[in-house]
């Protein structure tokens, strides 16, 4: 656990690092996105260990789900005609990376650890985000609020499964946001970027231990 816990940090690291440093300083840094390749390869060299039938099961079915998050990508942007630019290229790497490390992580935890983990996360990410762009303001304290919502909905969620219609919420939520706004690339990539990770965590609240 402590392995697959190092690896997804350090994969989340990379990506961060890489998207940044591609749309900041050269598009010539998406190169470093090969270091995902890094601990799969070390894998296969039998430097680390192996996973067990359980973990290649959940691999393989994280990675079916995010190969079939591409092809509606593809299908989705080639009937809106968008131009292919660097946020094209962005969002093919940075949504089926989210879904594979949200399936991946979620289905090898317990019902509660997975739903406390994603969903503080995607909550803390909500919040980071707010206190970045706009420092101790009342701005801030304005657009903290759907980070705390999120964070109430993860607690009571793993207490009672009903609570997980509140995830649904927020999708239902999202989408009348960024409908209208759909003719730009960005704005659907971080529009999947919330709803792949509370779609996992509706369907998550309602499963078993």
């Amino acid at each position: 656990m402590l392995l697959k816990t190092f690896i997804l940090v350090f994969d989340v690291i990379l990506v961060s690092v890489a998207l940044t440093l591609i749309q900041t300083v050269s598009p010539w840094f998406s190169f470093l996105l090969t270091g995902l390749f890094l601990f799969p390869i070390l894998r296969m060299s039998g430097l680390i260990e192996d996973l067990d039938e359980r973990e290649k099961a959940i691999d393989n079915l994280s990675s079916n789900i995010a190969l079939a998050i591409v092809f509606l990508l593809a299908m989705f942007y080639t009937g809106m005609r968008y131009e292919i630019g660097t946020d094209c290229f962005i969002s093919f790497i940075l949504i089926p990376f989210a879904a594979k490390a949200i399936f991946s992580a979620g289905l090898s935890l317990s019902r509660k650890q997975s739903i406390s983990i994603i969903g503080r996360t995607v909550g803390l990410i909500f919040i980071g985000f707010a206190v970045l762009s706009h420092g101790s303001s009342v701005t801030t304290a304005i657009e903290i609020i759907p980070g705390v919502a999120i964070l109430a909905a993860t607690e009571l969620s793993k207490r009672c499964k009903y609570f997980g219609l509140s995830f649904l919420a927020f999708i239902a939520v999202a989408t009348l946001v960024y409908w209208n706004n759909f003719d730009r690339v960005t704005m659907v990539m971080v529009y999947a970027l919330f709803v792949i990770p509370f779609s996992f965590l509706f369907v998550r609240s309602f499963g078993k231990e």
